[in-house]
């Protein structure tokens, strides 16, 4: 019996194995590099914001190719007029990213994340330069309303705490994501609603059409040279001894909670899901 056919690993309900703050962690990585720009405009640049002013993407840079980079340096940069603008959005990555992440794996969250930056500040950028009068974008709305999307996708179900206080499952605040972007005051110039529209554009096409940024990757140098070579002679396959520990491992996260696992048994489910990815990967 597989790990994926074992009844306590289907459960919808996301485990909350929250990562850590720690290089294993993309959303902390995130997280650290976004309140790090925040920091720097503010203690180094607080009169002219001179750092959020160069990493922001303008509506003119359509015609600068030599700025695309803009394309991604705008979702690491928030304003300082409303502390909320970074604080909403960090804490919406934190408590819904953590379990798309987990089911994600680290790399391909990281693939999703930057991707959906890409693409929303594409779109804006497409859109915008039509216009006559010049704009700009900053913040990593788009990214977050795409990763609070997924994980609506994946545990409609799950019941969310709105405010802390309103149970509410989460079909039903994905759905209010979507009104709230769609039915705005129109008179609100200082939020980019069609930013957080574009990811969610992202992650629905990212769910439904099974999208899988890992597989679609360029193989790289050693992938292309074993496929010249053939496949190696010594393959590894776990052994019923490890299917077992794995096996135990699982019923005891489910019976007491992940932090009951040791630091040994930590390290082996590590060492068993990384080999894991990488098979898949290779298939």
């Amino acid at each position: 019996m597989g790990i994926h056919d074992r009844q306590y690993y289907q459960d919808e309900t996301p485990s909350g194995l929250a990562p850590s703050w720690n290089n294993r962690s993309a959303i902390a990585s995130i997280i650290i590099l976004n309140v790090a720009v925040f920091l720097a405009d503010f203690l180094l640049t607080s009169q002219s914001h001179a750092i959020n002013r160069f990493l922001a993407l303008e509506s003119n840079d359509l015609r600068e190719p030599w700025m695309w980079w803009r394309l991604l340096t705008y979702g690491f940069t928030h304003s300082h007029d409303n502390i909320g603008h970074i604080f909403w959005n960090m804490l919406g990555l934190w408590m819904l990213g953590r379990s798309v992440e987990e089911l994600y794996g680290r790399a391909e969250f990281l693939k999703i994340y930057l991707g959906c930056l890409l693409f929303c500040g594409a779109a804006w950028l497409l859109l915008h330069s039509t216009y006559p009068q010049a704009s700009s974008v900053i913040g990593a709305s788009g990214a977050v309303c795409c990763i609070e999307m997924l994980f609506v996708f994946n545990f409609p179900r799950v019941i969310l705490m709105i405010w802390g206080i309103v149970p509410t499952p989460a079909w039903v605040v994905g759905a209010l994501l979507v009104l709230g972007n769609i039915f705005v005051d129109p008179s609100d110039r200082s939020t980019a609603f069609d930013v957080h529209i574009f990811g969610i554009l992202f992650a629905t096409g990212y769910f439904f059409l099974h999208w899988n940024f890992s597989r679609m990757a360029i193989p790289s140098t050693r992938m292309w040279w074993r496929k010249m070579t053939g496949p190696r002679l010594k393959v590894h396959a776990p052994t019923v001894g490890e299917d077992q520990e794995m096996d135990r491992l699982l019923k005891k996260i489910h019976d007491q909670g992940p932090d009951s696992l040791t630091r040994a048994e930590k390290k082996f489910m590590e060492k068993c899901a990384r080999r894991l990815r990488e098979k898949r990967q290779e298939s």
